[in-house]
């Protein structure tokens, strides 16, 4: 959907759905970062949003590097009636192998087929056969549904020209294009999972009512066939931690494809930060979305406990309202319940608010290596976050001449995040020697240079 129409060489095509350059948060920030920091490289953007009015709705500058730009709507549209140079074959099963390799000028014309009654014939038989309690046209409307969406954002692609090498910043959609552009253009990928988008989503399907259990199976068959493609194309595979990594190999990423590269931080934009004496009137920060697996209802409520019992803080909540839905549902329950002293702050400069803070606290229900974290340590902050992810690595593992950062609590345990919370607000000499241990494991092993020396080593394999 457009360029930024500059000459370019060689480049590396970066193909993401929904996060960047659209709105704040963890991989956006990160994939900002590293574009700037691999100066050297040039980018071209494949972006991948759910709704035509997103688009151009940039919140980040592009960087100088940035050498083009496509814009692809997820967003199904009515088709005209045209003829199809393409049809599926007899197996639906067997659709998004095939789809990899038509031509960008038919998907649309394929896309059109879905309609013809000889593959309503097929799903028909399909669906007989793999479900047959199953009522028939919720189903089939979603494998349409599925299949169509699919098809007509691949008939979006501008192939772009001088590739060099293609790198997908998740699985799902993101990886399935950039599959796709591996395929056609014969580049090789790269993957790198921040989350495991295909589990992110079976969460998101097992709390979706509306959906009867035929629907959900072939969503999931859906994602997880995607997944296994993109997989099977790419040279290498990233995670943030071995515990990632481990379930993409469970998932079907060959062993010797993985690698691990953590997050990190340009420490010189940290070195100024100094470990601050206990405030009087101890002021909880979070950097967090507004969404259910972020888990900030719940923190509300460990904020409500702790005023309730005596202790003067104040919550201060910086992040994106990602859940409109779910952020009217958290005001809701802050007037219900009168839950004092709480500040919500949307995007802000975090480095401005961090050395305010007493400590950062992050219950969310899922995260993998949250930059959050990252940024409260090298400031000095004390940190009590969910155990997820790579969270006890971050503030736990034993590393040498460290020290421990935070508390890791089991998501969910309000009164195990509310005592650790204690322990940092009644011994302000435990939460300083935290503060210091977060800077000495940030500054020793969560550099950006090691993340950005890592990419380049791969990007330089022929």
């Amino acid at each position: 959907m457009g360029f930024l129409g500059k000459n370019v060489g060689s480049v590396i095509v970066l193909v993401v759905e929904g996060a960047y350059p659209y709105r704040k948060g963890g991989l956006a920030n990160w994939i900002q970062d590293f574009m700037r920091g691999m100066e050297a490289y040039q980018f071209y953007l494949v972006t991948i949003v759910d709704r035509r009015e997103t688009c151009g709705a940039f919140v980040y500058e592009l960087p100088a590097n940035v050498v083009g730009l496509q814009e692809l709507v997820l967003e199904a549209e009515d088709l005209e009636q045209a003829p199809a140079h393409w049809t599926l074959g007899a197996d639906p099963s067997r659709w998004l192998t095939e789809i990899l390799d038509v031509d960008v000028w038919d998907l649309a014309s394929s896309r059109w087929a879905l309609q013809t009654p000889q593959i309503f014939s097929q799903v028909f038989q399909w669906i007989k056969y793999n479900y047959p309690q199953a009522p028939f046209l919720p189903l089939y409307r979603q494998i349409r549904s599925l299949f169509g969406n699919l098809l007509g954002l691949l008939a979006q692609l501008e192939l772009p020209a001088d590739t060099c090498w293609i790198h997908a910043l998740s699985t799902g959609y993101a990886g399935y294009v950039a599959t796709y552009l591996s395929r056609r253009l014969t580049c090789p990928l790269v993957l790198s999972e921040h989350g495991l988008y295909l589990l992110e989503k079976e969460e998101v399907l097992s709390r979706s009512p509306q959906l009867v259990t035929a629907q959900k199976d072939c969503i999931r068959w859906f994602f997880r066939e995607m997944t296994r493609i993109s997989y099977s194309q790419a040279r290498t595979v990233t995670s943030l931690f071995k515990g990632v990594q481990k379930q993409q190999v469970q998932l079907g990423c060959a062993a010797h494809k993985c690698q691990v590269i953590p997050n990190g931080l340009n420490w010189e934009d940290w070195r100024q930060f100094q470990i601050r004496e206990a405030r009087q009137n101890p002021r909880i920060g979070a950097i967090i979305r507004w969404t259910p697996l972020k888990n900030v209802l719940e923190l509300l409520f460990i904020h409500a406990a702790l005023c309730r019992q005596g202790y003067p803080v104040t919550l201060v909540i910086l992040g994106a309202v990602e859940d409109v839905t779910y952020w009217e549902v958290c005001q809701r329950a802050i007037q219900r319940w009168k839950i004092p002293n709480v500040e919500i702050l949307g995007h802000c400069s975090v480095q401005e608010h961090l050395p305010d803070w007493t400590c950062l606290v992050l219950p969310s229900l899922s995260e993998g290596q949250p930059l959050a974290v990252l940024e409260a340590m090298a400031a000095g902050l004390p940190c009590v976050v969910s155990d997820v992810g790579s969270c006890r690595q971050l503030l736990c593992q034993e590393l040498e001449g460290t020290g421990t950062a935070g508390f890791c609590v089991r998501p969910g345990d309000r009164t195990g995040f509310i005592v650790a919370l204690r322990q940092i607000l009644d011994n302000p000499k435990l939460g300083i020697e935290m503060g210091q241990a977060g800077r000495r494991r940030v500054q020793a092993f969560y550099q950006q240079e090691q993340v950005l020396a890592a990419y380049q080593k791969i990007y330089e394999v022929e």
